[in-house]
């Protein structure tokens, strides 16, 4: 059987994208053992993850994300971007603003255009749930202040002095499995303010137990950890580089004077294939 797909990317962070928007083409029961064959660099296509577009009966469609080790994710931020561009650009959801289906609930996504297609999305990330803040974790005899914030899906923030000197891989590693704080692991993010609300930042991300280019809910989590450790404004917009690229951040007040999350950046389509299974 033939499986045609679409590889895509929002600041470097890498989906393999599958449409089921008109019915199932990889059975429920064998997509952990696809997305995990399929997403090893080298041996497969490559990915941070898959993405599957599917129907909603709540919303103009259904973003279904899993990681490349097989397990399912709440969220992507890089991946929802993605998710809007295809839906948009292959006329299966005609809005500019569009409502997406995810385990993570309801979110409104708006598309901007250029020469018909899209180039960028922002994103209504939701209303943040800080877990804690400046916590003093020790890893390897450095003690590390982390502020934990969901999104969604679980994140830890450690500010640092300079990204380039932190060994991502191994002290994310360590944070992302200290379970009594994170009974489900976390995303272990690095950031370094560079001038006024402007940062930079490396992720170790849960899922794909690597350093990633970019990690949209993870950005966003970050942006919220520097307000609350006053290192940010967030009255204005809060610009964020990752390796693959930038992302905006804007914080706004609901009714409820809680802020929300809207995530601004890129979506590229790289290229297109099939898959044999």
């Amino acid at each position: 059987m033939k499986v045609p797909f679409v590889k895509m990317h929002g600041a470097g962070n890498d989906f393999i994208v599958i449409d089921e928007f008109s019915g199932q083409l990889v059975a429920e029961r064998d997509k952990p053992a696809f997305i995990a064959k399929y997403c090893r660099r080298h041996y497969g296509v490559g990915a941070d993850g898959v993405i599957f577009v599917q129907k909603s009966a709540s919303a103009d469609a259904r973003f279904v994300f899993y990681n490349p080790d097989g397990s399912r994710a709440e969220m992507c931020g890089n991946g929802i971007r993605c998710f809007a561009k295809y839906i948009y650009d292959r006329g299966l959801v005609k809005k500019q603003n569009m409502s997406v289906d995810t385990t993570a609930g309801v979110k409104n996504v708006e598309v901007f255009l250029t020469d018909g297609r899209v180039s960028s999305a922002k994103v209504d990330m939701g209303v943040p749930g800080i877990e804690f803040t400046a916590k003093e974790i020790e890893v390897s005899g450095i003690i590390n202040k982390i502020t934990s914030i969901s999104m969604g899906n679980p994140h830890a923030i450690v500010f640092v002095d300079d990204v380039d000197e932190v060994d991502v891989v191994a002290v994310g590693r360590r944070l992302r499995n200290q379970n009594e704080l994170f009974p489900r692991g976390t995303n272990v993010h690095f950031v370094q303010k560079t001038k006024d609300n402007d940062f930079r930042i490396r992720t170790y991300e849960r899922g794909v137990e690597d350093e990633t280019l970019a990690c949209g809910t993870g950005i966003c989590a970050s942006a919220v950890a520097a307000v609350l450790d006053e290192l940010a404004d967030g009255s204005r917009p809060i610009v964020f580089h990752a390796r693959g690229g930038k992302l905006v951040i804007d914080l706004k007040n609901d009714f409820a004077n809680t802020k929300r999350v809207y995530m601004t950046g890129p979506a590229e389509e790289v290229f297109s294939g099939e898959l044999d299974i």
